[in-house]
C-alpha cells in the first residue's frame, strides 16, 4: 500500500528548533536505510510557515506505516508528528522546454 505522511511541528516545538535537530543531525542513517530499501520512496522537505518533511511511504499496511514513522528519531525525541493517509498511484509530470 502507499502512504503519504505528512509532518508538522509537535505541540511546543518551533521551526527554530526543528531546523537545529536537522542542522545538526541530517538524514539518520536508519532514513536512508528506509530509502534504500524503497519503503520511503519519495520524499520532501517543507518550506513556509509549517516546517517538516513529506514522505512517501510503500508499506503492507498502515499499521506498518505508522510504526516506521514511529521508528524515525525526529518522532521518538517528540519533535514532529505525522497525518498519515492512503494514496493511490502517483504520476510525474515532466515539463518541456
Amino acid at each position: 500500500m502507499r502512504f503519504m505522511a505528512n509532518s508538522r511541528p509537535a505541540d511546543g516545538i518551533t521551526a527554530g528548533q526543528l531546523a537545529e535537530f536537522f542542522d545538526e543531525h541530517g538524514f539518520s542513517a536508519a532514513a536512508w536505510n528506509l530509502v534504500r530499501h524503497r519503503v520511503v520512496t519519495e520524499y520532501a522537505l517543507k518550506v513556509g510557515d509549517v516546517p517538516g518533511v513529506v514522505l512517501f511511504l510503500e508499506t503492507e499496511s498502515a499499521d506498518e506505516a505508522t510504526a516506521v514513522l514511529a521508528g524515525l528519531t525526529a518522532v521518538q525525541q517528540g519533535l514532529l508528528t505525522f497525518d498519515l493517509d492512503p494514496i493511490g498511484k502517483t504520476m510525474s509530470l515532466g515539463v518541456g522546454s
